[in-house]
């Protein structure tokens, strides 16, 4: 692999920001810090800011939490951490942050299924979605009450973009991409 290449790819291609590995709750803080202070650095306004950033943590908190792919964490971290993938960028006058990571495959339908019913909403339809889900109970093994991709569809511009690929050993790898 040639770094050089890569690194000038990504910037050629807007990212602002890559991340892949194993990550917890302290790495998605630092990470965060680091995005924010390279947005203010690139001019962009507190709005777009404080947007990418919300939806930025809800899909590093997914990956968290939902990731197939774990890893022991260093003994002074608390269980386990968990593998993906995130980008930030800018889209023409728009940024959009794309995670990824591998779920079960029956994970990965019911994700699917969330995001294209997502998809066929408005912004108060989404709204009143919000709301609606916050009164009920969190999904049994679930870590939430499935707001977070809801709170992305929300803040997102466009509809929400998914990609999902077999892998063929009883996971999928999951993508969202979010354009603010």
């Amino acid at each position: 692999m040639d770094l050089f290449d890569l690194f000038n790819r990504l910037r050629g291609e807007g990212i602002l920001f890559c991340f892949c590995g194993p990550t917890s709750q302290g790495i998605l803080e630092g990470l965060g810090d680091a995005l924010k202070q390279k947005m203010e650095r690139e001019a962009a306004g507190s709005e777009l800011i404080r947007r990418v950033f919300a939806v930025f943590v809800e899909q590093v908190q997914n990956v968290i939490n939902y990731s197939a792919e774990r890893v022991a964490g260093p003994p002074e971290a608390e269980g386990e951490m968990r593998e993906g993938v995130v980008v930030v960028g800018r889209q023409g006058e728009s940024c959009f942050v794309l995670v990824g990571n591998y779920v079960d495959e029956e994970e990965g339908r019911r994700l699917a299924e969330q995001v294209l019913m997502l998809r066929g909403m408005d912004k108060e339809q989404l709204k009143a979605h919000y709301k609606e889900q916050r009164r009920k109970a969190p999904p049994a093994g679930s870590k939430g009450a499935g707001l977070g991709i809801i709170e992305t569809a929300r803040k997102a511009s466009r509809p929400l973009e998914l990609d999902i690929r077999d892998t063929g050993q009883g996971r999928v790898f999951f993508t969202l991409k979010a354009i603010i």
